[in-house]
């Protein structure tokens, strides 16, 4: 049943899609205090570090609108790829066939879904995931986003090998890096002044490949027309510490989301502390 009503309602013109999803998101906002309560303090809390403007109500709306642009995108994979373009492709392009692999990370702002897509349409990507809880969505997910230029693995042992595999034969590979990983997978770095629990997979990855690091953003359109890939090169290498490299990571992202605050899923529990793992830092 959830299949069939998500399938029906990812057939409805992008624009519509969003309008809609946008209305979904304000009805979220407005019928969950927890909801509300989290996306309230995420998003006040990083404009009054950064500077950026208070615009709940917006983060509401285009925070539906991440679910609205997923869903059109799984469903029309092709049409989606017409609505996007990549900033500097020629380059990336180039970076990419130097032999040595490149890492691409991205973080949940705009039409993030589209990222490891158009990527693939123009060279062999391997893209880390983190598992629905719902084996019917986790199902649909995969069905969705599957690509003869794409390999999905899930975060764990055997995910990591295939991504460190995938390196060395010098193919390009994706990571989702503001989630919040598993205990011992991650430390605490600050993330818009506050402590958030962090992976370091990716810091370990380059070094121990020695390869280049791309920061990507999807930034959304106007309604109904699709998104903008601007990206971000690492142009030196992460700190020694592990802590300072993972910060220097998040400041990364912070930079790209400064952008389009409007488009970031504040509402995503960025700042737990996963199951088991240590207390964060008190200042």
């Amino acid at each position: 049943m959830l299949y069939f009503i998500l399938r029906l309602f990812s057939s409805l013109p992008l624009a519509v899609l969003q309008i809609i999803g946008a209305g979904i998101g304000l009805l979220i906002y407005l019928g969950s205090p927890r909801y509300r309560a989290r996306l309230n303090k995420n998003h006040q809390s990083a404009a009054n570090y950064s500077g950026f403007k208070l615009t709940r109500w917006r983060v509401a709306a285009e925070s539906g609108m991440i679910f609205a642009d997923t869903l059109w995108i799984w469903r029309y994979p092709k049409a989606s790829i017409n609505k996007a373009s990549i900033e500097n492709l020629d380059q990336i392009i180039e970076l990419s066939k130097n032999g040595k692999g490149l890492i691409i990370l991205a973080s949940h702002l705009g039409g993030f879904e589209i990222v490891p897509r158009i990527f693939a349409e123009h060279m062999r990507a391997t893209v880390m995931y983190r598992p629905a809880r719902k084996q019917l969505v986790n199902d649909l997910m995969l069905k969705s986003r599957k690509h003869p230029q794409m390999d999905f693995v899930e975060a764990n042992i055997g995910g990591v090998r295939k991504i460190k595999r995938a390196l060395v034969r010098g193919e390009v590979v994706g990571i989702l890096a503001d989630q919040v990983p598993s205990v011992g997978d991650g430390v605490w770095a600050k993330f818009f002044n506050q402590y958030a629990y962090t992976t370091s997979f990716p810091i370990k990855l380059s070094r121990q490949a020695n390869v280049a690091i791309l920061f990507v953003g999807a930034e959304r359109l106007g309604l109904g027309k699709g998104w903008v890939i601007k990206s971000q090169l690492m142009l030196r290498p992460f700190s020694e510490s592990l802590i300072e490299a993972c910060t220097e990571m998040n400041e990364h992202f912070e930079e790209m989301i400064i952008s389009k605050p409007n488009q970031y899923l504040w509402s995503y529990n960025r700042y737990k502390r996963p199951a088991g793992a240590e207390v964060a830092p008190v200042e």
